[in-house]
C-alpha cells in the first residue's frame, strides 16, 4: 500500500487545529514535519496549550483522533518564556511502517 503522505500532513493538521479549537486556544498548527527513514515514516507534529487546565483532554483527544495512523507518542512539557506567557508545549510523534 502507498502512503498518501502529504493527506496525512493534511489531517493531522486538520485534526490538530479542531482540537486546539474545541478548548478554545489561541494557537494553531500551521504544519507537520516528515522524517522518511528506510523502514518507516514520522510525523513530527506540536501544539502549544495557554490554558494548563485543558492539557490532559487534549492529550486524551491527540490519542483518540491520531492512535490509528501509527505507533503515537505524546509528550509534553511546560515552558516559561522570558517575554510571553508561559505555556505548555505537547509534542506528537507517529510512525507508520513502509
Amino acid at each position: 500500500m502507498l502512503m498518501d503522505k502529504e493527506k496525512i500532513k493534511a489531517e493531522l493538521v486538520d485534526k490538530s487545529n479542531n482540537i486546539l479549537a474545541k478548548y478554545a486556544e489561541k494557537d494553531i498548527v500551521e504544519s507537520v514535519s516528515v522524517m522518511n527513514m528506510s523502514a518507516k515514516t514520522v510525523f513530527l507534529g506540536s501544539l502549544r496549550i495557554y490554558n494548563e487546565d485543558v492539557v490532559s483532554d487534549i492529550k486524551k483527544d491527540l490519542k483518540k483522533e491520531l492512535n490509528s495512523y501509527g505507533d503515537l507518542t505524546i509528550r509534553d512539557e511546560k515552558v516559561i518564556p522570558c517575554c510571553a506567557p508561559r505555556y505548555v508545549h505537547i509534542s506528537f510523534n507517529i510512525s507508520i511502517e513502509n
